[in-house]
């Protein structure tokens, strides 16, 4: 049974699942490296490297499904021209800062203390950790990458990146068992909320924190907060990892076992300016100006007051759950487009974008990852780029319609997905003084079942921010269905809009999984909205309460004074 205070354990799903064929080679090839899986062709042969007891039937059984596009992947990898070839480079002078850090650095700097792109993450643990241990662990992954040195910088207009020769950050502690065991999880999530809305500056290195939260003898909560400007998602994923491999072995009094790393962020980003400078992406950078041109200046989403001159990074989130019937009928219907899961459901938040705005042709933004090679599986830092995917729904479209639409917008963009955004924004000219964000203001994400780890939970560290006006992110449960949330700035929507929004939202995704080929699906207009506001009264949408492990997802269950209630 699970108790309020103590949360039952997660379960370990296998990485093959019945959604994995879903997941590119690239994204295939990311999970294999989180689990330090090493894939090489030889002579038409996979040569695969795996640790013990990970490389089970399931998973051998996918890789030689998979064997043809892996091979051909790996090919090509290896035709890659010379001067394209991602190897240690030269550090001779500075060292300048990706696209996408020049973004987040320009955002600190005309928005100082901004904490929008902070990612905090904190996770409960069945055991009490050893503060000087984890001393240790933090300051040999510190020495270990240097993204972790790293500090960010401007001079006479040149931006930089400067690595420290050493760096150090306190972990943190705070004792909570005092408290009353009903106080516990208030004030551990108030105090992870405190930590997670403090600000880094990009000045000063390293830009990562850690903090112990002991709500019980045998119940830790580690908080972890690092700065955008050096991390993506699978960077956090690799920190985690390392970080529990050194605990472990210092704990045991053993030297940690971490592979070798023959290149750091540094190479890639004199790797990226370079190909920049070399005009390797010029192709790719035409398309995109081809492809948004006559675009509208913005998606005017309806708001109960004028758009605010002046952006806020204040954000909440409304909860939503797809139901898995519901799930299951829209994946079939965008397998029968040739779509992914992914694009069905960007398809489905474009038509309750049309409905909400009533506009006809949009951008929706989505990140990407640029982790396309093999030396960069293993690598801290952000390997994340922008994609715009422009949606124009002509009002007779049925939803297969768009659908397809958006599958065909959604394999160009991955094709030209390598011209980074910021560089996008300055050759189309846009307006970086106003107060939208530029190209699109809605952003969509969608994460595939994932791979639960037993050993910890997922604790709430939302900070309350929005990056963006709107944002829907999902994330697919190895139960069927789908959780996530509506994500959105205070400033410009109240939370009894989103609510109903998201009620919509819901009611939209069963009338398409009914009626995918019924036409105009997207001419309802979006004073439904507003109508439905005026006459509701909601309380704040209470979040799912389906125990998970998720990306998306936050556990609000934390301590138990009873540590043998953990199995079941």
């Amino acid at each position: 049974m699970k108790s309020e205070l103590n949360p039952e354990r997660p379960s370990t799903d296998s990485l093959v699942s019945r959604d994995l064929p879903e997941l590119t080679t690239a994204e295939f090839l990311a999970r294999l490296g989180r689990m330090n899986i090493q894939i090489q062709a030889h002579d038409e042969h996979l040569a695969v490297n795996a640790p013990t007891g990970v490389l089970d039937e399931q998973l051998r059984a996918e890789l030689k499904r998979r064997k043809v596009d892996l091979l051909t992947w790996l090919d090509a990898a290896k035709k890659i021209p010379p001067n394209s070839l991602l190897v240690p480079m030269k550090r001779a002078g500075r060292i300048p800062m990706t696209a996408s850090q020049q973004g987040m650095w320009l955002i600190d700097h005309f928005d100082p203390g901004n904490v929008a792109y902070n990612i905090p993450e904190a996770f409960l643990f069945h055991a009490s950790l050893d503060l000087e241990i984890l001393q240790r662990s933090v300051d040999l992954l510190i020495a270990r990458h240097e993204i972790l040195r790293t500090s960010f910088h401007e001079e006479d207009g040149d931006l930089y990146q400067e690595i420290a020769t050493e760096a150090h950050t306190e972990v943190g502690f705070t004792d909570l068992r005092s408290l009353a065991e009903a106080e516990v999880v208030s004030r551990c999530r108030a105090l992870i909320r405190e930590h997670a809305q403090q600000s880094f500056d990009l000045r000063r290195a390293p830009l990562v924190r850690v903090h112990i939260f002991r709500g019980t003898p045998e119940r830790d909560v580690l908080f972890i907060n690092i700065h955008h400007i050096i991390a993506d998602l699978q960077a956090l994923f690799i920190l985690r990892e390392e970080l529990m491999t050194c605990y472990k072995a210092f704990a045991a009094k053993m030297t940690p076992d971490l592979p070798g790393l023959s290149l750091h962020f540094a190479d890639y980003a004199l790797w990226a300016d370079q190909q920049l400078r070399e005009g390797l992406m010029d192709n790719q950078l035409q398309y995109w100006k081809d492809k948004l041109a006559g675009l509208p200046p913005f998606l005017d989403l309806p708001t109960s007051g004028a758009y605010p001159e002046n952006r806020s990074a204040g954000g909440a989130k409304v909860a939503l759950v797809i139901p898995a019937p519901v799930r299951s009928s829209l994946t079939r219907i965008g397998r029968d487009c040739g779509a992914t899961p992914f694009m069905t459901f960007l398809a489905a938040f474009a038509v309750l974008m049309a409905r909400f705005s009533g506009q006809h042709d949009f951008c929706i933004g989505s990140p990407v990852t640029q982790r396309t090679r093999v030396e960069t599986q293993r690598m801290i830092g952000l390997f994340m780029n922008l994609v715009a995917f422009r949606v124009q729904i002509d009002p007779q479209h049925s939803f297969r319609d768009i659908v397809q639409q958006v599958r065909r917008a959604a394999l160009e963009a991955y094709e030209h997905r390598d011209v980074p955004f910021q560089t996008l924004v300055r050759a189309l000219r846009f307006n970086r003084r106003s107060p939208r964000t530029p190209i699109f203001q809605v952003m969509f994400g969608f994460a595939p079942v994932s791979v639960a780890d037993p050993t910890y939970w997922q604790f709430d560290s939302d900070p309350g921010t929005a990056r963006y006006d709107l944002s829907l992110l999902l994330n697919e449960s190895a139960d069927g269905s789908i959780y996530g949330y509506l994500e959105y700035r205070t400033d410009i929507f109240k939370e009894a809009e989103i609510a109903v929004l998201s009620g919509q939202f819901l009611d939209l995704l069963q009338e398409l999984a009914d009626n995918p080929d019924l036409s105009g699906i997207a001419k309802p207009p979006a004073d439904e909205v507003k109508a439905a506001v005026a006459e509701s009264e909601l309380p704040p949408a209470a979040p799912p309460t389906a125990p998970r492990s998720t990306l998306f997802g936050r556990i609000s269950n934390v301590f138990s004074a009873n540590p043998n209630k953990q199995k079941r």
